[in-house]
């Protein structure tokens, strides 16, 4: 539990650090100056306009739904297509085979 906690208590003062240390960077700050005050304008927004960010989130949720219901459909056929080709690998396998002999014979004939 003790180096748990040392391990957790180095990590933040190492990302810390760097954070420090990335903006001596002068387009770093910039971006991160930028950043904060879109997100704080956003704060802003969404503070006064609650039912806006109700209606943000209910958008965001459907398109999850969505994409995750896409993923599901693709991954229902990828399974189908997958056992279909199991069943008909062996039979494939098996013509290839006799034509490689059908071949080897007549090679061999002459």
């Amino acid at each position: 539990m003790k180096n748990e906690r040392m391990m957790l208590k180095n990590m933040l003062i190492g990302a810390s650090i760097g954070a420090a240390l990335s903006l001596f960077h002068k387009p770093t700050r910039d971006a991160c100056g930028l950043k904060w005050m879109m997100c704080k304008n956003k704060v802003r927004l969404y503070r006064s306009n609650p039912e806006l960010l109700k209606n943000s989130m209910i958008t965001k949720l459907d398109d999850t739904k969505k994409l995750a219901q896409s993923l599901s459909d693709d991954l229902g056929f990828l399974n189908k297509q997958v056992s279909e080709l199991k069943k008909t690998t062996p039979k494939v396998m098996e013509l290839v085979e006799e034509t490689k002999e059908h071949f080897s014979k007549k090679t061999t004939d002459n």
